[in-house]
């Protein structure tokens, strides 16, 4: 993983809500609980998609940067 991503994912941790936050990670154990993989198409990674794009916008990154460095359920995993 790049030091650009991990510090994406601090600024994640850092400004997500706590409640959302928590929100995320019962789904994320419903989906496991389930034997489905966790990720944008059975959850709401809306919140986390956001703070990634504000990220990369504060860092002067291109839209979607993200997509490029890690995969939706292993970000979820690293949160």
């Amino acid at each position: 993983m790049t030091k650009k991503m991990k510090a994406a994912l601090k600024y994640v941790r850092e400004n997500m809500d706590e409640d959302d936050m928590t929100i995320l990670k019962a789904e994320m154990n419903k989906c496991y609980k389930m034997h489905l993989v966790p990720n944008e198409d059975v959850m709401n990674c809306s919140n986390v998609i956001d703070l990634l794009e504000e990220y990369g916008q504060e860092n002067d990154l291109p839209e979607g940067w993200w997509m490029s460095e890690c995969e939706m359920d292993d970000i979820l995993l690293m949160l």
